[in-house]
């Protein structure tokens, strides 16, 4: 038996009898479960003694575990009347709650103009008044009469079952969270009550897990009920790891069979599917080397992107040699991207918990937007990154270095976010010289990559600079006087950051996890590589952005925060703190609410009304219009050679781009040989247009909306399509 004495004197330390002064979550255990409210104050007698033969957790959960002294000098009960009154008022609430919530799922259809307008009949309004107080009053009046037939501990008793039931507080608002009519137009007030709605969410969950839980006799017999525990207990090694994977699973499924069917329905575009699908098809015939011709005549990729990565998917690639396969690879890349996250989250908080953590993922907002627009090596990275952490905080190194290589391949900028795992891994102490030696290795990458062998291969430039043209000093127009520009003049710095949609960007990202990553200053650490590569961007809105990819920059970092925050929840707070299990368990609940709530207005899985992928509103439908259309454009494409040179409009680009040469219209037409477009055409295909039409090119074929023309051909339809054109 191990016993903690202590002596109290009268001079105000430890020895000298001072008084004792703590707040209910840290003592209020010590008196009756539940019970902890407002300030405590206390006088420990002269000598105090708390018995820990029970272990960690029995001291301090109940009266039995500290001595009587002890618990009548430190705990102060309210009143009976303050408990009585306290408990009308969360029962009173909670009948409101119930009454708001059955009006809305009853009166569907007038929640909209309600929410939105303020618009109701007036004998409507009167009903919804009388549905939410009278089950309040309702709710109050049984609470009397439950207490009047216990005596004097009903009270009290009463009050543990109101506090039990804090989350009924919020179920009202769910029916105006889902309604995703109510909040188009009206994204950032959305995500903030979103953001104070997954607090309060916290706030209720935690005051519900720490009362005393509500037991209830079971009608099932003994045996049944211990033949389902083992069962369970069989079950709980490797269910939630099964769960993960079937998610991934069905992310995978999901977006490549909508990325495809809005491929065949025109909605991709030659940025980026038509180039990264040329680029490819031109690495698996032999053709040169990170060629795209979409960028221009002869244009080398690598010097806007170093995506080495096209070389590990070659195989796959080489075996299905077209657009859609690009998706798929996305698709399943992203989704199984959950995996290594649940192996590091589990290391941390546990399997269940990591389970969540992954679902919230698979259902994070962020992420669906990066998945429907085109195809992008950024968000393949995440997969990686994460996979390296896993496999160097379980010492495997080997494997660990075959991972640093394939996420160093993906793109030059995920090297960045190599840096920052590296550094986590030094702050956090897990492996801090594994860290260090990545964290060099992806610095000397980027840096040499981004500053020297990149722009070598563009002739000296640096790509992608227009991005932040408002940081780049006059003369200095490079990322080197971006940086300058951040570090010596932060007043202009933190004037660019506050523009209203960035502080949507920053709104939409934190609302599904409650914020719950900028807890504490390691989040903010791990959102270095989202502020330079996002919020420091001027005059570039898709950087800002949910529907694009990236915010694959904040993603893989948020998510190593969270699961680091709630790791470091289960530590004493303070001495004698043994609630850090239940903190943790509110937060995973708080957070799987708000994301359910957020993916539902955001995102792309539970309901596709206001999904959106890059520039525009994603369309999830196929009708037999989409059908005619696409028909009548693989018509034309089947009377152009496989070979031959081609030139076409922004979204037929990904239908002819597997092929040597095929350049897209907007940039120009180079030596095509075919010319594919249609109408009407973009501002900035237009003068290529016609000058092409006015030049050598000849109208061969019409399926409107879809013109097919070839170079020195006969002109006898051109002045028809020039009117149109005009």
């Amino acid at each position: 038996m191990r016993r903690i004495s202590v002596s109290v004197g009268s001079n105000g330390d430890p020895s000298d009898g001072s008084v004792i002064e703590g707040r209910a979550c840290a003592l209020g255990s010590l008196g009756e479960s539940g019970n902890g409210t407002g300030e405590m104050t206390g006088q420990l007698p002269r000598s105090a003694s708390l018995d820990l033969s029970q272990g960690r957790e029995s001291a301090f959960a109940s009266p039995s575990g500290v001595d009587a002294g002890v618990s009548s000098a430190l705990v102060q009960r309210p009143p009976a009347l303050t408990v009585a009154l306290r408990t009308a008022l969360l029962l009173f609430g909670q009948g409101m709650s119930i009454g708001l919530f059955v009006w809305a799922m009853w009166r569907g259809d007038e929640v909209f103009p309600y929410a939105v307008h303020n618009r109701l009949p007036l004998s409507e309004r009167r009903l919804l008044a009388l549905g939410m107080v009278l089950p309040g009053i309702l709710g109050v009046l049984a609470g009397l009469v439950y207490a009047s037939r216990h005596g004097a501990p009903g009270i009290p008793r009463l009050h543990r079952i109101a506090v039990r039931l804090s989350p009924v507080l919020l179920v009202g608002l769910l029916p105006f969270l889902f309604r995703w009519q109510i909040w188009v137009g009206r994204e950032l007030t959305f995500a903030v009550l979103a953001s104070i709605y997954g607090i309060a969410a916290y706030a209720s969950i935690l005051a519900a897990l720490q009362g005393t839980p509500l037991t209830f006799h079971s009608s099932f017999p003994v045996s049944l009920r211990r033949l389902a525990a083992r069962a369970f207990d069989r079950l709980k090694p490797w269910l939630p790891f099964t769960v993960v994977l079937l998610g991934a699973i069905g992310y995978a499924a999901y977006f490549s069979y909508y990325t495809i069917q809005n491929h065949n329905n025109l909605g991709t575009a030659s940025f980026d599917l038509g180039l990264e699908n040329n680029l490819m098809w031109n690495l698996v015939n032999g053709g040169p080397f990170m060629k795209s011709s979409p960028l221009g005549y002869e244009a080398i990729h690598f010097g806007f992107h170093a995506t080495l990565f096209a070389y590990v998917m070659a195989p796959v690639y080489a075996l299905w040699p077209r657009p859609e396969t690009l998706l798929v690879i996305q698709a399943v890349m992203i989704g199984a991207a959950a995996l290594p996250l649940y192996g590091f989250a589990r290391r941390h908080i546990g399997r269940w918990g990591a389970c969540v953590i992954a679902l919230c993922y698979l259902l994070y907002p962020p992420v669906h937007g990066s998945n429907l627009y085109d195809f992008h090596y950024l968000p393949l990275g995440v997969f990686f990154l994460w996979l390296t952490l896993y496999l160097i905080e379980g010492g495997r190194y080997w494997l660990a270095a075959l991972a640093v290589l394939l996420t160093l391949s993906v793109r030059e900028d995920v090297a960045a976010g190599l840096v920052i795992i590296g550094a986590y891994l030094i702050l956090s102490g897990s492996r801090p010289r594994a860290g260090a030696v990545v964290g060099a290795v992806a610095a000397t990458y980027f840096f040499a990559m981004k500053m020297v062998v990149m722009p070598a291969m563009q002739g000296g430039g640096q790509s992608f600079i227009h991005q932040w043209e408002g940081l780049a000093p006059e003369g200095a127009r490079t990322y080197g006087g971006v940086l300058m520009t951040v570090l010596a003049n932060p007043v202009f710095t933190l004037t660019s950051l506050l523009e209203p949609e960035k502080f949507l960007y920053l709104a939409q990202l934190g609302a599904p996890l409650c914020f719950f990553p900028w807890r504490r200053p390691i989040g903010l650490f791990l959102s270095l590589p989202g502020f330079f590569f996002t919020l420091l961007s001027t005059k570039y809105l898709p950087l800002v952005q949910i529907s694009f990819q990236y915010t694959a920059h904040w993603t893989t970092f948020l998510f190593i925060a969270v699961v680091a925050n709630l790791a470091a929840l289960r530590k004493p707070a303070f001495v004698g703190d043994t609630r850090g299990r239940i903190r943790q368990r509110a937060w995973l609940l708080a957070i799987g609410l708000s994301t359910l709530v957020t993916s539902h207005q955001y995102g792309a899985i539970l309901q596709q009304n206001t999904a959106r992928g890059g520039f525009g509103p994603y369309r999830f439908e196929r009708t037999d219009e989409d059908r005619e259309r696409q028909r009548k454009l693989y018509s034309l494409i089947e009377k152009v050679p496989d070979m031959a040179k081609i030139v076409s409009s922004e979204n037929i680009v990904p239908h002819v781009s597997s092929r040597p040469d095929s350049y897209t219209l907007r940039v120009g037409v180079f030596d095509a040989d075919y010319l594919l477009f249609s109408l009407p055409a973009g501002r900035d295909e237009l003068p290529h247009l016609r000058k092409a039409l006015e030049g050598p090119f000849g109208i061969v074929e019409i399926r409107e909306p879809f013109y097919l023309a070839k170079r020195g051909h006969s002109k006898d339809r051109n002045e028809e399509v020039m009117k149109k054109v005009r």
